[in-house]
């Protein structure tokens, strides 16, 4: 062993996690989470997961006694992490658990300080959280709270230089009209009442597959006698422009059969979301995004 791999390996420890003599059996929980399509195509898909730490215990005599799923962003709102709580709940309620096993530490969460904490508390609670592709550290020793602090610190601003070039990407998007359309391209989302959204294929990128963009177009879908989206314009100005409540638009589009955007009757929190400022804008033709935080509320219009 070099004397680089020797100084480095008793600053971190040994990375591979087994039973020396006389020490306890592990008995695991597992959890995999993936955020977005593109993590599977990079290997990093549920099954791939499951299939590594699988491997990594049966080598290690490791006894998996469940095993957790989601499919979120690991900076979404904790109220919406319901898997990742039920996991938590059955390892802290189970007392035959001593360790979780996953991927990496990105998939418990990219919150820096949040992961720190909720891994703390585990390790309180006798149960550690065993990443198979981070190093393994000591928390006691000095080396060890830095290489923690550090993997922690990687993640999260791994998942912020993506969060950022998001954001670029949203601004070029909008700034772009398709050449044949006219329309600008959108990044997402639920298309506005009235509007439906259509995928186009724009070239092909360097390794042959498809480039797709989306916009959003008028929906010409007949109800009633006429076209969704004029429907729509009739609600916001000649309803809503002349001061009709919640109430009666509700009443309208439910009496006349136009279609909830979400189930078959309309309700207040539809037509209300529908009348906010930046929802209005949009149908103005300006374009706005990136409107909430994280935890739910408004960023400031500025």
């Amino acid at each position: 062993m070099s004397t680089t791999s020797a100084l480095l390996q008793s600053l971190i420890g040994d990375s591979s996690v087994g039973l020396a003599s006389g020490a306890t059996a592990i008995k695991a929980i597992v959890w995999t989470r993936v955020s977005t399509e593109m993590q599977e195509e990079r290997g990093l898909s549920i099954p791939e997961q499951l299939r590594e730490i699988r491997e990594y215990a049966g080598k290690r005599g490791i006894k998996i006694l469940a095993e957790f799923t989601e499919t979120a962003s690991a900076f979404q709102k904790e109220a919406k992490r319901v898997e990742f709580h039920r996991m938590l709940a059955a390892a802290k309620n189970n007392p035959e658990v001593n360790a979780i096993l996953v991927h990496d530490f990105s998939r418990f969460s990219r919150d820096s300080v949040r992961t720190k904490a909720l891994v703390r508390e585990l390790r309180e609670a006798g149960i550690k959280v065993i990443s198979l592709n981070d190093p393994e550290v000591d928390p006691e020793t000095v080396a060890g709270v830095y290489m923690e602090a550090i993997t922690f610190a990687k993640n999260e601003a791994y998942s912020r230089e993506v969060a950022f070039h998001t954001r670029k990407g949203c601004r070029a998007n909008v700034q772009t009209r398709d050449a044949e359309t006219g329309w600008c391209y959108k990044s997402g989302g639920q298309p506005l009442f009235g509007y439906k959204s259509v995928q186009l294929v724009r070239g092909e990128e360097k390794r042959g597959r498809p480039i797709i963009k989306s916009i959003w177009v008028l929906d010409d879908a007949v109800v009633a006698g006429r076209p969704l989206h004029e429907w729509a314009r009739h609600c916001l100005v000649e309803l809503a422009g002349k001061g009709a409540s919640l109430e009666e638009l509700i009443t309208f589009c439910n009496q006349t059969g136009i279609p909830a955007r979400r189930g078959k009757y309309w309700g207040l929190s539809t037509w209300f979301g529908l009348l906010q400022p930046h929802i209005l804008l949009q149908y103005c033709g300006h374009a706005v995004w990136n409107v909430h935080r994280k935890n739910g509320s408004l960023r400031p219009t500025s």
